[in-house]
């Protein structure tokens, strides 16, 4: 293969404003999902379409049920000039692309990012199920964030061997090692130990305040107003932040705590999400240990990477249990930061993402080639 892998990259929210902000400083390249870094390599040349430009394609595409027409449409006029398709959010970005090549009318490799489950129908026979499996089999090829994940698309997808072993490819995303370089720790002296729980809907505020009643640290919680605590009685050492707060904000927040915590909703972990990587790869980042739902979905064990503890019992009285663990004398909370920030460095950072997605693209377009 002559000069640069050219790859057009689709997602389903605006790319080229994260691009910007990342120029700008404001956010990690890790948000852009190995775009930054290909790049780099000299080896790719990674280009985002912009997110929308005509509505009036979108609006016809919600009335046809095919969202992000806009984007689709636009993408199919310059495909030509591109050896293959990446989308970060497959799942509902991807349905004109997939139906074209369903009648062979689409040659063109489509390599998709899969941190969620992408089939929610409980009967596997309804035909909403069946169309959605069928739509999702005309991806050439998903890079997975988790193992488990990965089993569990293989049998929902209705794999064969062959399938398994080629259009499955397991990968680590991680955190952007040069933007939080120069992050440091800057406590005021009469400043008390405090906690960080920051999330959207999928968090289980509740169950951590009532943990937190009689705990010998506060607990700063950050959430956007849709995701109030139900709550009205919050203990003392409780504090709960819905105002907008930007990120750099947040990360001092995060680097000036004892530990990160991650509740995550007892009917969210059971359905194949990698829900909390995120922010999980964030306190590796920034050298903090996590206190976190356990979580099977997640290739990161915390406890064996010895850098925080999983919570089993998803209630008030497990959550108590582990916060008096995490504070208590046996934990050591600054050695479990320093192994988090060691496995950052190492492994999951986004230059070793980009490395592994740079295979499965040239994994992906050698066999294009040879069929």
């Amino acid at each position: 293969m002559k000069g640069k892998i050219k790859i057009l990259l689709i997602n389903s929210y605006s790319f080229e404003k994260i691009f910007d902000n990342w120029k700008n400083g404001i956010n990690p390249s890790h948000y852009l999902m190995g775009k930054v870094e290909l790049e780099k390599s000299g080896e790719f040349q990674v280009d985002i379409l912009p997110h929308q430009k005509y509505h009036w394609l979108d609006t016809l595409g919600k009335f046809i049920k095919i969202p992000f027409l806009d984007q689709q449409v636009r993408a199919l006029s310059m495909i030509k000039n591109y050896d293959l398709v990446y989308m970060p959010y497959p799942i509902s970005i991807s349905k004109l692309f997939t139906l074209l090549k369903i009648f062979g009318l689409l040659k063109i490799p489509v390599v998709g990012l899969a941190h969620q489950n992408f089939i929610y129908y409980k009967n596997k026979n309804s035909i909403l199920n069946k169309l959605g499996v069928k739509h999702l089999r005309q991806i050439d090829a998903f890079a997975f964030f988790s193992k488990n994940l990965m089993l569990k698309t293989q049998k929902d997808l209705k794999y064969n061997q062959f399938e398994k072993e080629n259009k499955c490819f397991s990968v680590s995303w991680g955190a952007d090692v040069d933007f939080y370089k120069n992050i440091k720790t800057i406590k005021k002296k009469d400043d008390l130990p405090y906690a960080v729980c920051a999330g959207t809907a999928d968090r289980d505020y509740d169950i951590l305040i009532k943990a937190f009643e009689n705990i010998p640290i506060n607990l700063k919680i950050y959430c956007t107003p849709n995701t109030i605590p139900v709550s009205t009685h919050l203990p003392p050492n409780v504090t709960v932040d819905t105002s907008w707060v930007p990120y750099d904000q947040l990360l001092e927040e995060y680097v000036n705590s004892s530990f990160i915590i991650i509740p995550l909703k007892e009917e969210i972990r059971k359905k194949g999400n990698t829900y909390g990587l995120t922010v999980l790869l964030d306190a590796m980042a920034v050298g903090k240990p996590v206190l976190m739902t356990q979580h099977s979905f997640l290739d990161i064990d915390i406890e064996n990477e010895q850098i925080g503890l999983w919570v089993y019992d998803n209630t008030p009285e497990g959550w108590n249990k582990k916060l008096l663990q995490m504070v208590g004398e046996e934990t050591d909370l600054e050695a479990m930061g320093k192994k988090a920030k060691q496995l950052h460095l190492q492994k999951y950072n986004i230059q070793n993402f980009a490395n592994q997605m740079a295979e499965v693209f040239k994994t992906v377009l050698k066999r294009k080639h040879k069929g």
